[in-house]
């Protein structure tokens, strides 16, 4: 029986292209829409069936890459993780950027939120209102709405090439 051979093939993952396409498919995804915690020893929701999904999504997108130790409930321990995994704050905005939010110029937003940043002013995060991933302006409005949202830190990964 004759040998086949075969020409070895020289793979390289691109990262931020695979990152990239994950944050986009991950719109509308029911995934992330609950983490169970034993609080004061009742089992609990604590993300409120998505309501406070945020910290879960970007953290659970992620650690699928190795990009942060695990999943993480809250966007300060979300935070403290991108800056031990190497994630460094920069002023540009690049896609697969991780945004970190203030609250909404108009207070309906009292908290910080987190989401990706896709280009061309486009970013993903938790929609409380939908309790699921979804697409948006990276800001959320334009600047002088109430509905804006000041960016207040901006992560990028020396992987994500």
């Amino acid at each position: 029986m004759a040998k086949i051979k075969t020409k070895k093939l020289k793979v390289k993952p691109l990262t931020l292209d695979t990152l990239l396409t994950v944050v986009e498919k991950s719109v509308g995804t029911k995934m992330f829409q609950t983490i169970y915690a034993e609080v004061d020893g009742q089992k609990k929701d604590i993300t409120r069936a998505g309501d406070l999904s945020c910290a879960f999504f970007v953290s659970g997108v992620l650690s699928m890459f190795g990009l942060v130790d695990r999943l993480h409930s809250t966007v300060t321990g979300t935070v403290k993780a991108l800056e031990i995994a190497g994630w460094k704050k920069t002023k540009n905005l690049e896609p697969g950027a991780v945004i970190v939010w203030g609250p909404s110029v108009d207070g309906s937003f009292t908290h910080d939120h987190l989401g990706f940043y896709l280009g061309a002013e486009e970013a993903v995060s938790n929609i409380w209102q939908k309790h699921v991933p979804g697409k948006h302006y990276y800001t959320f409005a334009k600047t002088g709405s109430g509905k804006y949202r000041p960016i207040l830190a901006i992560y990028r990964h020396s992987k994500l090439k």
